[in-house]
């Protein structure tokens, strides 16, 4: 048990410092004199929604680590892994119940439910976390957050509009 929470926190923290690997301190670099933070973001890499959906198929979180979420991306990895690990040790528990006990007994098909929710999950974030890249993919390149220019009124319109037919339907022409 103790061995397995280890795993599981091991993975979680492989995961973090992959999300963390790569970034730098963005006021602390220079560029031609600039700090780079005000400079226009440089989209980097160029990446179809259909490659972000095979690669967080093929590697959870591939996808969105190439499209600048590594944070999500290292989130899915972890999840998958978990699921993964947890579908492996299920299924050591059950070849060793089916070694103890029949096949009909409750602990042998307990075992064989548990493995099948593990499976079950697995396949959940596999295929999610592949969504989740491939419509990260469409959304790429779009600003995220509002940012109101200082000094300018920030407000909500609210609008109504009700069709109105003026022609003069009733009027005959000779």
């Amino acid at each position: 048990m103790r061995r397995d929470a280890l795993m599981i926190v091991g993975l979680a923290v492989l995961g973090v410092a992959a999300a963390g690997s790569g970034e730098s301190a963005h006021a602390q670099e220079l560029i031609g004199g600039v700090p780079q933070d005000t400079l226009a973001p440089v989209r980097r890499t160029v990446l179809s929604p259909w490659g972000a959906f095979w690669r967080s198929l093929v590697i959870p979180g591939w996808g969105q680590s190439e499209l600048d979420a590594k944070t999500r991306g290292a989130v899915y990895f972890v999840a998958e892994g978990a699921s993964v690990w947890m579908w492996i040790r299920t299924q050591r528990r059950l070849d060793h119940a089916r070694r103890l006990f029949p096949e009909e007994h409750p602990l042998v098909s307990s075992r064989k439910q548990q493995r099948e929710d593990w499976i079950a999950l697995t396949l959940f974030w596999a295929f999610f976390n592949a969504a989740d890249a491939w419509v990260t993919a469409h959304l790429h390149g779009f600003e995220t957050k509002p940012i109101p220019v200082p000094g300018e009124a920030v407000g909500l319109f609210v609008g109504w509009s009700l069709p109105l037919d003026l022609s003069d339907k009733h009027t005959s022409n000779p």
